[in-house]
């Protein structure tokens, strides 16, 4: 496993969040013990993809594009995202204390040239 820090990342994305209300009419969001865990779920849909594309990259995986992401039940307290690359390379994100991702990947084997 990598360590991927992206709490610079997060910080810049969540900068544009304003807390506002979109007029959404969903649910409020279950409450977590991991504050960075919260600011990501927070965030919408392409950016969550965004900050994990992130992790996987910084950890030196050559994932182009996210084609399927998925939160997964949390492993020993700590939150878990699934990843599929489209290359078909599959990935475990796991959210550590400070806002450090851990990844560990699958991925696949680059094609020789």
């Amino acid at each position: 496993m990598k360590r991927i820090y992206l709490a610079a990342l997060l910080a810049v994305s969540l900068a544009a969040c304003d807390g506002s209300p979109t007029g959404s009419s969903a649910p409020a969001a279950v409450a977590t013990h991991d504050p960075m865990e919260a600011k990501i779920d927070a965030l919408s849909p392409s950016l969550q993809q965004t900050t994990m594309f992130r992790a996987i990259r910084d950890g030196g995986y050559t994932c182009q594009k996210i084609v399927r992401m998925e939160k997964h039940a949390p492993i020993e307290g700590k939150a878990v995202w699934i990843a599929e690359c489209d290359d078909k390379g599959q990935y475990v994100i796991t959210l550590q204390p400070g806002g450090i991702f851990w990844v560990s990947g699958v991925p696949q084997p680059k094609k020789p040239r």
